[in-house]
């Protein structure tokens, strides 16, 4: 079986990315050939696997074309453009990594690219052979009212550090948030802190991420109790007491699932799949969406805990890339179920 990988970008660029590099560094030795199409790449080594940058749509498209023949081969999409394979009669397989709708409704911004992007996400969903989708939120959400074939298999995670978090026997309390620094991610962590701050609190909030907005991050580094780290490709969760997600709009954040399987549970506004992992007490607190007194009463009334061995390790084996890996190859090789 030969692979055709059809993706816009082929690298450390978002969790789609990765998601597809995880996938294809387990499975890609098990394929006759695997070609990645894309139109920008970052460095990446993979046996078997041949990376084919194009410097425009047009020819991105004609790189498919040619593959019309190739018989006992399978394409891949993890993006909106995986409808292309379906223009030379080519079956794939998608994975819907997006929050459309969801995020339509964020600003005016986010609207006007809603109408692209969701018609495009809508026609790679419905030609597609069969459709991953990476929460059951998102599948039952989006993905099921567009094609009834659709499975829905869990990212993997980094691996985590398999010592037993530190003891929580220390009276200052740390948090960290994770995520690119934008408005979907932050804007409501503005208004979060300015309520912490006019009700006094001064622990240490650590935020882990590129900085994409600027104008959010200035409004972020006027809190004395924050601090921007940047960028970070490996992060000590077990260093802080919870997570804080004041995301408007998910699928499900890899973060989450790290942080739960370091032992720190997780303060996070209910949206998308993020109740599929956080349980009340547990594993940490959901805040109904837009709850912003809600949301402080909740970090500031924040007690240490550890989460249990038992539950660490149920996450652990739900959001494995080696489970996952070997699921994809199933599906890419006609072992296909819709749940």
């Amino acid at each position: 079986m030969k692979l055709i990988v059809l993706t816009k970008q082929f690298g450390t660029y978002t969790g789609a990315t990765v998601s597809t590099i995880e996938i294809l560094k387990r499975i890609a030795k098990d394929f006759e050939s695997v070609t990645v199409i894309t139109m920008k790449s970052e460095k990446v080594n993979i046996k078997n696997v041949k990376i084919l940058v194009v410097p425009s749509y047009k020819d991105l498209i004609s790189e498919v074309r040619k593959r019309k023949n190739i018989q006992n081969s399978i394409g891949y999409s993890d993006d909106h453009l995986g409808f292309l394979f379906s223009f030379f009669n080519i079956d794939y397989i998608h994975t819907y990594h997006g929050n459309w709708p969801d995020a339509r409704w964020m600003n005016s911004k986010m609207f006007f690219k809603s109408l692209f992007f969701i018609s495009m996400y809508k026609l790679t969903i419905k030609k597609a052979e069969h459709v991953v989708s990476v929460s059951n939120y998102m599948n039952n959400k989006f993905v099921k009212k567009n094609t009834k074939k659709s499975t829905v298999i869990y990212n993997g995670i980094k691996q985590v550090k398999k010592s037993e978090p530190p003891s929580k026997d220390t009276q200052d309390i740390k948090f960290l948030m994770v995520g690119n620094v934008d408005s979907r991610k932050y804007a409501a962590a503005i208004d979060l802190f300015s309520l912490l701050s006019e009700k006094g609190f001064n622990n240490k909030i650590d935020i882990y991420g590129k900085i994409v907005e600027s104008k959010i991050a200035e409004k972020l580094n006027e809190f004395d109790f924050v601090e921007l780290k940047g960028m970070r490709n490996n992060i000590n969760y077990t260093k802080y007491d919870a997570l804080i997600c004041t995301s408007v709009s998910e699928n499900l954040p890899v973060s989450i699932v790290e942080s739960i399987i370091s032992g720190v549970p997780v303060i996070s506004f209910n949206v998308g799949g993020i109740s599929e992992v956080i349980t009340e007490d547990d594993t940490g607190r959901l805040i109904p969406q837009g709850d912003m007194e809600h949301f402080a009463k909740a970090v500031q009334s924040f007690k240490k805990h550890i989460i249990s061995k038992e539950i660490r390790n149920n996450i652990n084996d739900k959001f494995n890339w080696d489970n996952s890996a070997q699921q994809y190859f199933k599906l890419l090789n006609g072992e296909r179920n819709s749940k």
